[in-house]
This record gives structure tokens, C-alpha cells and sequence, in this order.
């Protein structure tokens, strides 16, 4: 199955620009691709594909108080697909 998966990214248009991040290879590359899609149009710009993500922060404002949170609505699997390419580049 790994195999099958490495060959079809390789014949993905994006896959060279994918795996020329580092720490990113085939797998999680596939993985990666199967969650953003091939619509290059989806994520106007990259704030939105952060948001979509879940790393970017809620700041509520409301008067002389700031609160900035977590975000709690995340794609979850692109979220884990995130930590773990973390992981594999401490090791590249």
C-alpha cells in the first residue's frame, strides 16, 4: 500500500513542490495533498488555510478585554499531519 501511494504522488502535478519541503516525503506528502485538495483556488490566501488548520488563535475583543484562545474547530487530520511532519523535521 505504501508503495502504491508513493507512485501515485510522484505523478501528482504538486509533488515536486511538496517534497521539496523538508521533512515531508511521499507519505505524508500523499496525506497532505489528500487534505488540501487539488483546488489551488479553496484557500484564498494563506490565513485562511491556517485557519482551516487550526493553528491560527480566536482573539475576542469586547471593551478593555482581550482574550485570544485556541481554535477548537480544526480539520483534525491535517492537524496531526502537522505534528508530525514537526517531528520528522527535528530528525532532518
Amino acid at each position: 500500500m505504501a508503495a502504491a501511494t508513493a507512485e501515485a504522488f510522484e505523478q501528482h502535478p504538486d509533488a515536486k513542490i511538496i517534497a521539496s519541503f523538508p521533512g515531508l516525503g511521499a507519505m505524508l506528502g500523499a496525506r497532505l495533498l489528500g487534505e488540501l485538495g487539488d483546488d489551488r483556488a479553496r484557500f484564498p490566501d494563506a490565513r485562511a488555510l491556517k485557519c482551516y488548520a487550526g493553528s491560527a488563535p480566536v482573539t475576542r475583543a469586547s471593551g478593555k478585554s482581550n482574550a485570544v484562545f485556541n481554535r477548537r474547530a480544526r480539520n483534525q487530520r491535517l492537524a496531526s499531519l502537522g505534528y508530525q511532519w514537526a517531528f520528522c523535521l527535528l530528525t532532518t
